[in-house]
């Protein structure tokens, strides 16, 4: 019984961590998290102040990485949720695509 509850529960905080309000929530604190600067611009993903290159960008990686420290894991998964809404808007982008882009530099 122990096992199913454990299950249970790890597989609600998973369906939280993506829920549209969670994301959402990811979105609204981008800007403050990155310092106003560096802030994707949407639907294209791009960042502004680094000549339209493919958000994150290089700057931006540095800044989430020094925001999170060693936290890499809470950083994958805030990046990961960033992932979740871009891949709405960015259908034409593979998911290995966005993955290398969103997620796999945070190892």
């Amino acid at each position: 019984m122990t096992e199913w509850l454990a299950r249970r529960h790890r597989a609600q905080a998973d369906r939280d961590l993506m829920s549209p309000r969670t994301i959402a929530r990811s979105l609204e604190a981008l800007p403050q998290l990155l310092g106003g600067a560096h802030v994707p611009e949407q639907p294209a993903w791009t960042c502004p102040d680094c000549s339209g290159a493919a958000w994150p960008c290089s700057p931006a990686r540095t800044i989430l990485a020094a925001a999170y420290g060693p936290d890499r894991s809470d950083l994958a998964i805030y990046v990961g949720q960033l992932l979740f809404a871009a891949a709405a808007e960015l259908t034409g982008t593979s998911a290995d695509e966005l993955n290398e882009r969103f997620v796999r530099w945070t190892r």
